[in-house]
């Protein structure tokens, strides 16, 4: 029983794959199977999510490519993972760049300063 149930775990747990045209096949062979016994896994089950698009959209739903880290998991749910970004080498600003940013830094809070007098002055 507990060799079965792993089985059983193990064949439907999330897994992330590719091949979503597999995926599709397999939901529809399990929805037109039927147990003959009173007893149940749960893989016919299908979540409503999946069944639904799967009405809206047919088994076009599978053959979109995994993009932008979202994934479909073995029972047709989407798995949105976080992406992890390329990476590179950080590049420090130069001290001429460093002297320019403090310039504008100035200029801009002396803007700033300016209209708050200004407006003071003119209310």
């Amino acid at each position: 029983m507990l060799r079965k149930f792993t089985e059983v775990l193990m064949s439907y747990a999330a897994s992330i794959t590719s091949d979503f045209s597999l995926i599709a096949q397999e939901l529809i062979a399990n929805q037109q199977q039927h147990k003959a016994s009173g007893f149940s896994d749960g893989s016919e089950l299908i979540p409503a999510e999946v069944r639904s698009q799967l009405q809206r959209e047919g088994g076009s739903v599978f053959s979109r490519p995994a993009i932008n880290g979202a994934t479909v998991d073995r029972e047709g749910l989407t798995n949105n993972y976080a992406v992890e970004p390329d990476m590179y080498f950080s590049s420090f600003p130069t001290s001429n760049q460093v002297r320019r940013y403090a310039y504008q830094g100035i200029a801009a809070a002396t803007l700033v300063v300016g209209l708050i007098l200004t407006s003071a002055i003119v209310s």
